[in-house]
């Protein structure tokens, strides 16, 4: 891999269960579990670098914090079915996890106590609203735009997202990506003792909950049908190796396994012989159809989209200025647009110096830019990157008196 993958590993999406497929290919240690902010940013950081595989419950934009080019994969899951795992796994502790100390939210601590029911769970949209469309798009409050950017990021920035509901899939199609060789896992995390059977969801909490998390839905099918299209695309050599995938892969289901019921093998990694075995049992088996089907990949392999960070730092004087800088190819100067509504008023290249920008750790100093607003701009505009889907912060919509809306 030629940039550092960074996993987007939504909650109650198998993640721990792609972190397996980490440690199976690589090393056990080498998947950085993202810890950021405060004293863990700067170590996380140099052992992300270090390692170049890594992720967490982080939306797209590492990229920004870690100030370089990275690529993207994530997981998905039917919405409902994601919304309900997180309620009965709150329910039983997270598996051990509150009795080791991890920390809850307050409605998992209500779930926990038996005082949050499923209905109210689910119609409250207690695990999140329209999750997956905040994490691929990256915006805290959601809408129909939000939706676009994600689905414009899942073209050209996280090129391989799979769903839960077929994790081989997923893992083997990553190998295809990546050049790993065994698209295989271990089953963690599953939620023990859940008696779903014994509680019913009422249509009310299921209808209220698809209305509203409608994003999430137009998106899980958005991704679906680039699954169905991307497997078509292979014909029979992703169809003999699914096969093959599928085949050694219950064989691996057939293992003991200590980890199904417990959620640390997220933090602390799989046992180094029980990985051993499990990788016993693939390479004994014949992996040619997957071999053919990693090396056709490989050769279709695309370029993922330039990454940018910048910022809009202030409009005085009827002049914006600020600073963008392409992270994927830090010389190249970046072309700046201002728009009023849908009308494209003013353009500019960076290329100004701005050693703060350098000084901060970014690999580009001539990356300011000034932009004169014409007249039509007066009553509100939008900053944005020419040709790409990707935004600069404080570029949203600036009103009169030069404020964000």
């Amino acid at each position: 891999m030629s940039k550092p993958l960074f996993f987007i590993h939504p909650p109650k999406c198998g993640g721990s269960t792609v972190i397996s497929f980490f440690d199976l290919n690589l090393d056990r240690d080498k998947f950085i579990n993202f810890v950021w902010g405060g004293v863990s940013q700067e170590k996380t950081r140099e052992r992300f670098l270090a390692s170049g595989i890594g992720g967490g419950h982080d939306p797209i934009g590492i990229h920004r914090d870690l100030k370089m080019p990275l690529e993207y994969c994530s997981i998905l899951r039917e919405p409902l079915r994601r919304q309900i795992s997180h309620y009965w796994f709150a329910r039983n502790g997270k598996n051990g996890g509150v009795a080791r100390g991890v920390s809850v939210s307050e409605a998992e601590a209500l779930a926990q106590g038996g005082e949050l029911s499923l209905d109210d769970w689910v119609g409250e949209s207690c695990s999140g609203k329209n999750l997956f469309v905040q994490m691929l798009s990256g915006h805290g409050r959601v809408n129909r735009e939000s939706l676009e950017l994600a689905i414009e990021n899942v073209r050209q920035h996280i090129p391989t997202v799979g769903v839960c509901e077929d994790m081989s899939d997923f893992l083997l199609r990553l190998c295809g990506r990546t050049g790993m060789r065994l698209p295989f896992f271990i089953r963690t995390n599953v939620t023990e003792g859940v008696p779903k059977e014994c509680s019913p969801l009422s249509e009310r909490a299921r209808e209220k909950f698809v209305e509203d998390n409608h994003l999430d839905y137009e998106l899980y099918r958005y991704v679906c049908d680039e699954i169905a299209r991307e497997r078509e695309s292979y014909g029979a050599i992703y169809t003999r190796a699914i096969e093959a995938v599928r085949q050694i892969q219950r064989r691996i289901d057939a293992l003991d396994n200590p980890y199904i019921y417990t959620g640390k093998s997220n933090m602390f990694g799989f046992d180094e012989n029980h990985l051993r075995m499990v990788r016993e049992v693939a390479t004994s088996a014949d992996l040619s159809p997957i071999d053919a089907y990693i090396e056709l990949a490989q050769s279709r392999r695309r370029e993922c989209g330039d990454l940018f960070d910048g910022f809009v730092d202030a409009v005085n004087d009827d002049m914006v200025h600020g600073w963008a800088v392409n992270l994927s190819v830090p010389d190249k100067c970046v072309p700046i647009e201002i728009w009023v509504r849908e009308k494209l008023v003013a353009t500019t290249l960076t290329g100004n110096p701005r050693p703060d920008v350098a000084a901060a750790g970014y690999a580009s100093e001539r990356c300011g830019f000034a932009v004169r607003l014409p007249e039509e701009a007066q009553e509100g505009f939008r900053v944005k990157i020419a040709g790409s889907a990707q935004t600069i912060r404080s570029a949203g919509t600036w009103q009169r008196g030069w404020h964000m809306a």
